[in-house]
């Protein structure tokens, strides 16, 4: 499974914005990296090389591999955000060596949409966001709460957050179910995943070297609940994912 993880990374990769950065339209331009454990039995890590092109306005914003609107302006109290996502999860069997997976239809990836409220407070940033697969592979649901809390020094931040992911069966069964003529081609019993979630850990920062070049970063604990631990698909219910991020802005 190619690029696992560049959902959360397209997220990071704007961790470094700020309202007052935002006040004027700001362009950047860069590369980054991931890393994160393979999530299916005996398939390769998750490597990733990308380029990262971003814009960040008053309303419009584009990060890496996601874009969306806001009806506020940035920075605002209440905030209504609508937001597209391309979501590269795949599995291809052909990447494994276990005898199972290999016996698997191939998952390909899709795009999500979804709109989210956004509460600014003085103790850190509240969101919730819910949405759907906009991209016709499995027209799934999802849901998500997070906190994060933005820590400002001059020419650096650092931004820590928490939070859970809800997923309907529809994601769930196209990420980690097993068919029952998957099933019948490897000699197991069918999985039928229900709706299940996962939490979340994140810390996320970056720091100027000059006034237009930065540096950024960030990591993500996830852990995997309910019913899909029991996936026969997955090596693990718990994974780590980095990124590292070198963007010159305009």
């Amino acid at each position: 499974m190619k690029n696992k993880w560049l959902p959360i990374v397209a997220l990071m990769l704007g961790c470094g914005s700020t309202a007052a950065q935002a006040n004027v339209s700001q362009w950047s331009l860069g590369v980054g990296a991931s890393y994160s454990p393979a999530v299916y039995k005996d398939t390769p890590s998750n490597k990733a090389v990308i380029p990262v092109i971003g814009y960040e306005g008053t309303h419009f914003f584009m990060r890496g591999f996601s874009a969306g609107y806001r009806l506020n302006p940035i920075g605002s109290t209440h905030n209504i955000v609508f937001r597209a996502a391309y979501d590269p999860r795949t599995l291809k069997p052909g990447d494994s060596n276990d005898p199972v997976i290999r016996e698997m239809d191939k998952r390909d990836a899709t795009i999500f949409g979804g709109v989210s409220y956004q509460l600014i407070t003085m103790v850190g940033m509240f969101e919730t966001t819910a949405g759907t697969d906009i991209g016709g592979t499995h027209n799934g649901l999802y849901g998500e709460a997070a906190w994060r809390l933005p820590f400002r020094g001059r020419g650096w931040g650092l931004t820590p957050s928490i939070g859970y992911s809800y997923n309907s069966d529809k994601i769930n069964n196209h990420l980690y179910g097993v068919s029952a003529a998957e099933a019948q081609r490897a000699g197991i019993e069918a999985f039928d995943a229900d709706w299940d979630g996962q939490y979340f850990i994140g810390l996320s920062g970056y720091m100027h070297l000059t006034p237009n070049f930065r540096v950024g970063g960030g990591v993500r604990y996830t852990n995997l609940e309910g019913d899909i631990e029991n996936s026969p698909l997955i090596e693990s219910g718990i994974n780590t994912a980095t990124n590292i991020t070198f963007v010159y802005l305009f």
